[in-house]
């Protein structure tokens, strides 16, 4: 058991150092608005449906890639806290993904959200029963995380 926690929290901290470099890439972006984020996040919240521009779908996004950066300083020895953390951003990315109507944004903020969920469910069932283990299926779905994080990161880094 002690080998399966090693297991996950040994993940969880891989994908807290990518999320880090993906929210980093990510913020680099927006470095400038960072101030005015949390206003334009209010702002654009009462659905902005149809005419929701590309800037104002990434700010709601913004705020759960920034959580990722949070993983960073969690206690990956303790699989129960990282899963609790890592539980933490994908309710908050699946929340934000669903509150995006531009179409460009919300196709990979659904697919960030989507193998978020999958990832966690996956490590879930890890520390749940030990014998589940299976590195392919980690490291399959640690690179469809990594993919879809990076694409995220690639739609909302090119807002001028």
């Amino acid at each position: 058991m002690t080998s399966t926690r090693l297991i996950a929290a040994g993940s969880l901290a891989a994908l807290a150092l990518l999320f880090t470099g993906c929210a980093a890439t990510g913020t680099a972006a927006g470095e400038d608005t960072k101030g005015e984020a949390s206003s334009e996040s209010v702002e654009s919240e009462p659905k902005a449906d149809a005419g929701q521009t590309k800037d104002e779908a990434c700010g709601i996004v913004k705020t759960s890639m920034e959580e990722l950066t949070g993983l960073t300083t969690v206690d990956m020895t303790d699989a129960a806290a990282a899963l609790a953390a890592f539980e933490t951003v994908k309710v908050s990315l699946t929340e934000a993904s669903g509150k995006i109507s531009n179409e460009e944004v919300s196709v990979v903020a659904t697919g960030a959200a989507d193998a978020v969920t999958a990832y966690s469910e996956l490590i879930t069932a890890i520390t749940t029963d030990p014998a589940s283990v299976d590195m392919t299926k980690i490291s399959e779905q640690a690179a469809t995380l990594q993919k879809s994080m990076t694409d995220l990161v690639g739609v909302c880094s090119s807002i001028g």
